[in-house]
């Protein structure tokens, strides 16, 4: 979503014209109707514009980068991934969640350019103070919750094209003296396990 300033490239973006475009206005000043521009050499000099513009935009950026918080740097970042703005351009589809409301499409900009998202409290429930980083990461709240029953759940999901018999957090059955190997493994009577399932 980054949009470049038209006041500061106009000049530069003017001698660009006038370069690409030399050929044609010399024609016309001589009066010559018969002749042709060569299609290759503008199709270079529009390569070599195109590679200028994009290589002044990367210095430009480094430049930023040595001035700029680390906390905006890492936001830039996130912002250049591949398809990070893809939800900008997909169509609609509610049964995809690709259909925001006003409330989640204000909150979602808000989070790309790092602005702070209205209406969250100034303290977490814990008395931690509150901030988007804090409200995605605190282990008491139900973010964390939430990502891992998204994941769970498009498992599942994508489980049940292929597979037999899947089901979400089934029980586990209960151990009768067995020890298992890992120090992290759940030995409760109640354990569950995220997704099962059986055969193709």
């Amino acid at each position: 979503m980054g949009i470049t300033s038209p006041e500061r490239l106009a000049d530069e973006e003017n001698l660009n014209s006038i370069n690409l475009t030399s050929s044609l206005t010399e024609k016309l000043i001589a009066l010559d109707a018969n002749g042709e521009t060569d299609q290759n050499a503008i199709l270079e000099l529009k390569t070599t514009i195109s590679r200028d513009r994009q290589s002044a935009q990367v210095e430009s950026l480094e430049r930023l980068k040595g001035v700029l918080p680390d906390d905006t740097v890492r936001k830039i970042h996130t912002a250049q991934e591949t398809g990070a703005y893809n939800w900008l351009t997909c169509l609609p589809i509610r049964a995809k969640g690709f259909s925001l409301n006003k409330q989640e499409f204000v909150d979602a900009v808000a989070l790309s350019y790092g602005w702070p998202v209205e209406g969250i409290p100034k303290n977490c429930a814990y008395g931690s103070p509150n901030d988007v980083n804090h409200t995605m990461t605190c282990k008491r709240g139900g973010f964390v919750c939430i990502r891992h029953e998204e994941v769970r759940d498009v498992t599942g999901s994508m489980l049940r094209e292929v597979c037999r018999d899947v089901s979400t957090e089934p029980t586990l059955l209960p151990l009768d003296g067995e020890q298992l190997q890992y120090r992290t493994a759940n030995t409760a009577n109640e354990a569950r396990v995220d997704v099962s399932a059986r055969g193709f």
